[in-house]
């Protein structure tokens, strides 16, 4: 405490130390800087303060509606943070009562346990590297449901192609259909939650009511929540680009009628995580990333790149404030003793002759050269078709006299 003091007034800040916490995996210091004093000449030092006080990451922040300066640093040793104390905790049935579709985001700097509502974000994006507890994470937000909804009333959809990180949650009643590990798979049932999208539309139109919670107060056969989780979305996009195109119809139209979802990348690229996918799902976790390029696309600001790992991660909520949260952990023996009261045989809701008529008609034939040339012709200004014709006749005069010229050289050396 002494050795920052010192460190601050050594580069000019002077002012004083109000409190110190330990948390799960920072201590936070609390400082209170002189008058006058700007935070951009604090911040601006950040690196030379982490070097002077010689820990592995630093953050310097201010928090809300305090005239404080928050120094967070990284412990030396992290502390656990259990997913099944917090699944027992106060939080979690408060987070019952007063959320729909209550998930364990993590626990905050100062270990207390984060819960969002995943009906009002309405989907969730998530990117980190391999390591940084994205796949714990990932299943951290699924058992938390799990925890909280019977199986009634939430289904999940998996879609997992690297075939092993949800294997453990086949054959249980959650499980809307098996785990998806194949790409015609993943096509097929995303279009299929489009067309229970539009099933449920006309449904909640003709009972004239907006929304799944409404139409669930006057019907006695309840519709469940489904939520769509897909690991790895970056991989599914490079083999088959029609899954965009599903994958941001359910984004922009799913909310109402009940249907969710929650979209994992290592890649967090602007051609994966694209504007309009940005524009619907405001809600976004960045665990650490490869470089603070990734971390603008996912937060719109730097500092995914600078995190700890493990679980360390930044939430962006859907009111476009940032908190920085550590998430729960869960082993595998864990998993499976919460998942061990509900295991049953799951059958696929498609047939494989629907899969093959979902995955033909998402791949249908492009129009062929000569209609898209004509359409591309049509949609130009009378200007851009003059010039593009003079650019034509320039590089064809050219040719032939090229031509030309090179016959006359032939015959005058003969």
């Amino acid at each position: 405490m002494s050795n920052l003091l010192e460190i601050l007034e050594h580069h000019g800040i002077k002012g004083k130390i109000v409190s110190t916490t330990e948390g799960p995996l920072l201590n936070i210091i609390e400082f209170l800087p002189d008058f006058g004093t700007r935070i951009k000449t604090i911040k601006s030092l950040t690196e030379d303060i982490r070097r002077e006080l010689c820990v592995k990451s630093l953050k310097i922040e201010q928090p809300e509606f305090s005239n404080k300066i928050s120094f967070q640093i990284a412990k030396d040793t992290f502390d656990i943070i259990d997913f099944s104390e917090n699944i027992k905790s106060k939080e979690f049935e408060k987070a019952k009562e007063d959320y729909t579709l209550p998930i364990l985001i993590g626990a905050d700097i100062y270990g207390i346990p984060l819960f969002q509502d995943l009906s009002k974000m309405p989907h969730l994006l998530v990117a980190g590297t391999t390591g940084s507890g994205k796949s714990v994470g990932l299943n951290t937000f699924i058992l938390s449901l799990i925890a909280s909804k019977t199986p009634n009333e939430v289904k999940f959809v998996l879609i997992d192609p690297k075939k092993v990180e949800f294997s453990v949650y086949n054959n249980q009643k959650y499980q809307y259909c098996p785990v998806i590990t194949e790409t015609n798979e993943a096509v097929s049932i995303l279009s299929h939650l489009a067309e229970i999208m539009d099933e449920r539309y006309e449904l909640f139109n003709k009972h004239q009511v907006k929304n799944i919670n409404y139409y669930n107060q006057i019907s006695p056969q309840k519709l469940p929540y489904i939520i769509c989780v897909i690991d790895e979305f970056a991989d599914l996009m490079a083999f088959e680009k029609s899954i965009d195109e599903n994958v941001i119809r359910l984004a922009q139209k799913s909310r109402a009628a009940g249907i969710h979802l929650i979209l994992a990348t290592q890649r967090p690229s602007a051609d994966v995580i694209t504007g309009l996918l940005k524009a619907n799902c405001p809600a976004r976790i960045s665990y650490k990333v490869a470089s603070a390029l990734y971390s603008r696309i996912i937060l719109n600001e730097n500092g995914g790149e600078d995190l700890i790992g493990r679980g360390d991660s930044y939430f962006l909520r859907a009111d476009g404030k940032i908190i920085r949260v550590h998430g729960a952990y869960i082993d595998d023996s864990g998993i499976k003793s919460m998942l061990e009261p509900y295991r049953c045989t799951i059958k696929h809701k498609i047939t494989i002759a629907d899969k093959k008529d979902s995955v033909s008609e998402t791949t249908k034939e492009k129009p062929s050269a000569l209609l898209r040339f004509a359409k591309f012709w049509l949609k130009l200004s009378r200007k851009d078709r003059d010039l593009i014709i003079r650019a034509i006749k320039y590089i064809f005069t050219f040719i032939v006299n090229y031509i030309k010229d090179n016959k006359k050289l032939k015959r005058t050396k003969k």
